[in-house]
């Protein structure tokens, strides 16, 4: 009888509760890319940007200076290409937002490249130098590392 009670004391509660934060996560704007140091060609840097309903491109394609955020020079792209990569901002995960640092891993420390990413939430604005090499950046950050990948080959 007590098992009973407890399971159904614990099915309630399970029930019963509502996640406190039920709102979308809706940044001002994304900024996305790769970059590779040792690379020749216009492919070594790709950065991108979503904000609103329209992806831009930075036709400057230089190396990211890891002192600040990245300043390109963003040029509009055709909705054809904003729709393939239009749910990118709103899967950008949330407890990266809670990481102290700016560098993490050893983005292109080995010619393996880096993931950069700079999200604009409620005016606020961060960015991140994110290794590529995967044993180097925290397990959560795994499935949002793939999907900007794939974004990055889909506009290419």
């Amino acid at each position: 009888m007590k098992r009973l009670l407890f399971y159904c004391l614990a099915l309630m509660t399970l029930l019963g509760c509502e996640p406190e934060d039920q709102s979308p996560f809706e940044p001002d704007y994304l900024v996305f890319g790769h970059f590779y140091g040792f690379c020749g060609g216009e492919q070594c840097v790709e950065i991108f940007k979503i904000q609103g309903s329209q992806l831009f491109e930075d036709t400057r394609d230089q190396y990211p200076n890891r002192n600040g955020p990245y300043d390109g020079n963003f040029v509009r792209k055709s909705e054809v290409l904003y729709e393939k990569v239009r749910d990118l901002p709103f899967s950008f995960p949330p407890r990266l937002l809670l990481e102290n640092d700016t560098i993490i891993g050893m983005p292109d420390a080995a010619d393996g490249g880096g993931i950069y990413l700079e999200i604009s939430k409620d005016g606020q604005r961060r960015f991140y130098f994110i290794d590529k090499t995967r044993y180097q950046v925290p397990d959560y950050l795994h499935p949002y590392l793939d999907q900007v990948e794939a974004a990055i080959n889909e506009l290419k």
